[in-house]
């Protein structure tokens, strides 16, 4: 399965909670291009909502008459009592729990200013000093290519889903910690596949079990060329281009000698990648969006596998070229951190 390009996007209408996710991004100093990486948007919609925001204290589009309701000092207490008391909360939930009349612009304005924030634990990956080296190389050495280079790039990996992943978000002052959250259910899981292309195209297979050698070979004989012919250099020759480029991590399953063979026999370039780098690899953003379209919980695996393909239509060609304007940035992240983890 496999999702072509569809050509120009489509406007599509952000939401109040992607608005209000952009502008405490734009607040905690990241440009609207990184701002845009993140929540699937683009730059400058993501500076307009926040100018709106400093502009009128308001995100919606709604004409309005001047700067929105104030609350006094009594309304305002209710709110953060409310927040305090629960702050696992929405902000829907706040404001009904709270009993004053205002708007969610309103609310989350007023937990802004009194120094709330929604947030969730961060989760970095462990990386030894080794790692780190060999991250900081690998990003000072790429960096110098062009973004026509990372452009050839298909990139690829697998990802086990379950159930939307979407963590616990809470309201807490700015000088509180975020408290872990504890889950004691346990639910059937799928392993998935994927490759993505700058050209928008995106192919996706569900595995029946875990991957191995034999599995992986399979799929690369079944869909890669079929659907990125140009990554066999006479191919790419014949169509006036340069080859495309194969990235895959160094999983066992991908570095087997039956595999490498398939590689060589082809003459299908393979980028070299290093260990513990999913910052870098473009397609866990796709990971990451086709998850949260996902429900909290299912019934059986076949409903899991349709709730899949139904989020599957949320990975636009858009949002995929979207994602290859950061490479650059990606790879400045890891050198500014030494080659540590960084916020992709």
């Amino acid at each position: 399965m496999e999702i072509e390009d569809q050509g120009a996007p489509t406007k599509t209408e952000i939401s109040l909670k992607d608005r209000i996710r952009i502008v405490s991004l734009k607040s905690q100093g990241l440009t609207g291009a990184e701002v845009g990486d993140i929540v699937g948007h683009s730059k400058s919609a993501c500076n307009s909502i926040f100018k709106r925001w400093n502009d009128i204290g308001s995100v919606e589009d709604l004409t309005r008459s001047g700067r929105p309701k104030k609350l006094n000092e009594e309304e305002t207490e209710m709110v953060i009592e409310s927040t305090k008391a629960n702050p696992e909360m929405t902000l829907e939930e706040i404001i009904e729990d709270s009993q004053v009349d205002i708007s969610k612009t309103t609310g989350w304005r007023t937990l802004i200013s009194n120094n709330f924030c929604c947030r969730t634990a961060a989760e970095k990956w462990e990386l030894d000093d080794v790692h780190r080296g060999n991250r900081l190389a690998w990003a000072k050495d790429k960096i110098k290519h062009s973004d026509a280079y990372w452009e050839n790039i298909i990139f690829t990996d697998e990802s086990i889903i379950s159930h939307n992943p979407n963590k616990q978000m809470l309201w807490l002052h700015k000088d509180e910690e975020v408290p872990p959250i504890q889950r004691d259910h346990w639910q059937d899981s799928v392993m998935i596949w994927g490759a993505i292309g700058f050209e928008g195209k995106f192919i996706l297979e569900v595995l029946e079990g875990t991957m191995d050698s034999g599995v992986y070979l399979d799929i690369l004989k079944r869909r890669l060329l079929r659907n990125f012919p140009t990554l066999h250099p006479d191919r790419a020759q014949s169509k006036g281009v340069d080859p495309l480029i194969y990235q895959h991590d160094g999983a066992t399953s991908h570095t087997a000698l039956a595999v490498k063979a398939y590689f060589d026999q082809r003459d299908i370039q393979v980028l070299d990648w290093p260990a513990k780098s999913p910052d870098i690899n473009l397609i866990e953003p796709v990971w990451a969006r086709l998850k949260k379209g996902l429900k909290r919980s299912y019934n059986s695996r076949k409903e899991l596998i349709e709730d899949i393909m139904e989020s599957k239509k949320s990975i636009t060609s858009h949002f995929i070229k979207s994602l290859y304007s950061s490479m650059k940035r990606r790879l400045q992240a890891i050198i500014d951190a030494n080659g540590g983890p960084t916020k992709y």
